[in-house]
C-alpha cells in the first residue's frame, strides 16, 4: 500500500509560463531526501481560457518505509 503527498505550485497560467526558477526540481529532491518517489502532476486550477493556473506534484511512498 502506498502513502500519497501533494504539493501545489503556481505557474502563473499565462500564455507563456515561465518555471526559471527551479522550485519544482527543488521539491522533487527535498522529497526524494526524505524517501518518496515523484509519481506525477495534476492540473489543479486553471485560466478563463483553459492555461493552467497551479499544479499539485504528487509523491508516493510505500507505508511502513523508513
Amino acid at each position: 500500500m502506498y502513502q500519497y503527498q501533494y504539493e501545489t505550485l503556481y505557474t502563473g497560467g499565462g500564455f507563456w509560463m515561465n518555471n526559471d526558477t527551479y522550485e519544482h526540481r527543488k521539491l522533487i529532491d527535498r522529497y526524494a531526501q526524505e524517501g518518496w518517489r515523484f509519481a506525477g502532476f495534476v492540473p489543479s486550477r486553471f485560466t478563463g481560457n483553459g492555461g493552467i493556473k497551479e499544479i499539485d506534484l504528487v509523491f508516493e511512498k510505500e507505508v511502513g518505509q523508513v
